[in-house]
């Protein structure tokens, strides 16, 4: 089905849930109601995107998981390493991408200079572990030289304010002993998670007690945690789905929640309130999986041009 038929649907979609459920006051005009469907079907495609690599690595560059060539990218090297059953390395990659980001001016190269330790010595999950005071000593050393050099390595978007000091309180270092300690003792994502899929009852319970506990990683807000854990789902390492939308501590996805049901940005439901309306909403949605992140992601983009198609990448 080709995009604009695609679109129609979702617009009779949209039109029957605001007859039927909660009026989206927002969506005044025919435009809004086709930006908001192109915005939802981008979110379904980058999700199907990410499930595809991990369908198809056999055809996958083996240099995307070579933190010394140009080619890398951790979310490919993370699809690589599970084929290969390396799940730990799996997951630090995705951890990794995640607290980096990519950047719309210098991709992966952040990420990919401290994963590859400027060249000296890849600080893959078994090296951090078994030593992470060489890996602290060695960016300590190199601190200097990233600072200087910081418009060559740069975060992604959803990172900018982070920082690549070594004496800060949110230091590279910092963020990266917190995360083992989220992960604990045994070093095991795959222990790690088993526990907290014998706590938790479903998909949803398993995000949400995830979730919290990511809460003692270092600079780890709402949207990285989001991000974390949808990414874990998306490269099919854990079989976890949010329940919600996860609205407090957000901006653009509260903002478009809002100015959908209310018609303004700054004012309307209840946060508590405006994820159920959003879980109710999800139900619509053509995708087999993540449908809450489709909703976040889609609404967070819609509101920035509600009436004018934008495409937004990432």
């Amino acid at each position: 089905m080709n995009r604009h038929s695609q679109a129609s649907q979702l617009v009779a979609a949209l039109q029957n849930f605001s007859r039927d459920k909660h009026i989206l006051n927002g969506l005044s005009s025919a435009a809004h109601y086709n930006v908001l469907a192109f915005q939802i079907i981008d979110s379904i495609r980058r999700i199907h995107y990410m499930s595809t690599l991990t369908s198809r690595t056999d055809y996958m560059n083996p240099l995307r998981k070579e933190p010394n060539s140009d080619l890398f990218d951790p979310l490919r090297a993370a699809c690589l390493h599970l084929r290969e059953n390396n799940y730990d390395e799996a997951c630090w990659l995705v951890f990794l991408a995640t607290h980096f980001g990519r950047s719309s001016k210098t991709g992966w190269v952040l990420c990919r200079d401290i994963y590859s330790g400027l060249g000296t010595q890849t600080w893959t999950w078994d090296a951090i572990t078994d030593d992470f005071d060489a890996f602290e000593q060695w960016f300590a050393s190199v601190s200097d030289e990233l600072t200087l050099h910081s418009s060559l390595r740069q975060y992604g978007n959803h990172r900018k304010y982070e920082t690549k000091k070594y004496h800060s309180r949110r230091s590279i270092p910092v963020v990266f002993r917190s995360y083992l300690g989220f992960i604990g003792a045994t070093y095991s994502h795959e222990a790690r998670f088993a526990e907290a899929r014998s706590l938790a009852a479903t998909p949803a319970t398993l995000f949400e007690l995830l979730y919290s506990g990511l809460n003692a990683v270092v600079s780890f807000g709402r949207t990285a945690r989001f991000d974390y854990l949808t990414m874990l789902r998306k490269t099919g390492l854990i079989e976890a789905e949010p329940g919600h939308a996860f609205l407090k501590g957000a901006t653009g996805p509260l903002q478009g929640s809002r100015l959908l049901f209310s018609n303004s940005r700054s004012a309307g439901d209840r946060l508590e309130t405006l994820n159920d309306k959003l879980a109710e909403l999800a139900e619509i949605i053509p995708a087999p999986y993540l449908r809450m992140q489709v909703i976040e992601d889609a609404l967070c983009n819609w509101q920035k041009s509600p009436d004018r198609y934008v495409y937004f990448g990432g």
